[in-house]
């Protein structure tokens, strides 16, 4: 019982990092790069008032995304990035920059903004698999309350932060 309550504490500030990460990542990015280059939020227009569709929405993005980007970007990606170099901190500052790097890619259909935005979303992820000694469930499920947030935006209509 303890342990999971341990998990879900994590997962709050996992959800608070990775918040945090992406708003940061938003004011760099606003000053950066021009109207033209950011993202826009048509295409998920099929979720505006279908609440079915937004239920079927997040069931995917949690087993995709809020499960499998953590798995792949964090678990995966910054073992084998660190596996490049000799153990020590240099080496974990690399694969833990090299994932966020890669996951804010993995965004490209967000536009620049969206990249910059999940990069550093990213970066806070990865800095709190460190900090949590590799524990995966609590970003699985920071993840999660972030993707639920923009979903939920999308259903209501309102827009999101340039998603």
């Amino acid at each position: 019982w303890m342990g999971h309550m341990k998990t879900v504490l994590l997962s709050v500030v996992a959800f608070i990092a990775a918040l945090a990460g992406f708003v940061l990542g938003s004011i760099i990015a606003s000053s950066l790069v021009t109207t033209a280059g950011t993202s826009s939020a048509e295409g998920y227009s099929y979720l505006q008032g279908n609440f079915a569709m937004l239920i079927l929405a997040l069931v995917g993005v949690y087993i995709v995304s809020s499960f499998g980007e953590e798995v792949v970007y964090r678990a995966f990606l910054i073992y084998r990035l660190a596996e490049l170099g000799s153990p020590g901190k240099a080496t974990t500052a690399f694969a833990t920059v090299g994932s966020a790097l890669v996951f804010g890619m993995a965004h490209f259909s967000w536009g620049w903004v969206g990249i910059i935005q999940t990069t550093f979303m990213g970066l806070a992820l990865a800095g709190c698999y460190l900090l949590f000694k590799r524990r995966l469930w609590p970003l699985v499920l920071g993840h999660a309350y972030i993707d639920t947030l923009l979903l939920v935006q999308m259903y209501q209509s309102v827009p999101a932060a340039n998603l």
